[in-house]
């Protein structure tokens, strides 16, 4: 079943759009392997030369000519394959990729290279797991699809006060897990798309979630946010069709 055009989370995902963004990269030549990755995110792509050796450039991003943050050039190759490792792996936590995606916030995505979106997915179970306590969501399209997930999720409130409920069409039963409770989506109110979310144990700035919509086999448009009142709607939503 198809989402309706208005359903609350693609309103959701519409609402965490923030302001528009410009990506620019910094050095003696474009980074042309570089724009694969940055075109899946709806910005204003921009090239500025500078004459230094391409090891030593950078990208920076900015919003209405403000840079919001940089990126240096040695760590380009971590955006152009993010590991999206375990979320409490060290490693996974100072990835570049992370970086990207915490500035790109409000930014919308498009992307069919499902490695990117569990890195993206990634960046929010791990700041749960760092934050510790709280609640965390998450949607998959069918339960079955949460079977590759199921030992993170164990760790992740086995290891914790953290409390998960995960949603999926009932096509499979997962094992029991403490504090771990699964909604099985009969109607499809939300497995047309792969949320997470984390409502921040009540802390505004530990807030954060990931919405994505498969709109054709393979391919997700969505955005990341971490804007306070969005998360509380979006967890709000989960609580009610759960």
């Amino acid at each position: 079943m198809t989402a309706e055009a208005d359903g609350p989370l693609r309103d959701l995902c519409e609402r965490a759009r923030g302001p528009d963004k410009t990506v620019t990269t910094f050095g003696p030549d474009p980074y042309a392997d570089l724009e694969p990755v940055l075109e899946q995110f709806d910005v204003t792509l921009a090239h500025e030369y500078l004459p230094l050796p391409e090891s030593e450039g950078y990208l920076t991003v900015s919003v209405d000519g403000r840079s919001v943050g940089s990126i240096s050039a040695a760590a380009f190759g971590e955006l152009r394959d993010p590991d999206s490792g375990l979320p409490w792996d060290a490693a996974t936590r100072e990835s570049a990729y992370r970086d990207l995606v915490e500035l790109l916030a409000g930014t919308a995505f498009v992307m069919d290279d499902k490695g990117h979106l569990l890195a993206t997915a990634r960046e929010i179970e791990d700041r749960a797991f760092r934050h510790g306590r709280g609640h965390l969501y998450a949607a998959f399209q069918s339960l079955s699809a949460f079977r590759a997930q199921v030992p993170v999720y164990e760790r992740l409130v086995g290891r914790t006060d953290l409390r998960a409920t995960v949603f999926g069409a009932p096509d499979w039963e997962p094992p029991e897990v403490d504090r771990l409770t699964v909604r099985l989506d009969d109607a499809d109110d939300v497995t047309d798309f792969w949320v997470v979310a984390f409502d921040g144990a009540g802390d505004d700035d530990a807030k954060c979630a990931m919405i994505a919509e498969e709109v054709e086999p393979g391919e997700y448009t969505g955005v990341v946010t971490y804007d306070p009142v969005i998360v509380d709607d979006l967890t709000a939503y989960l609580d009610e069709v759960g």
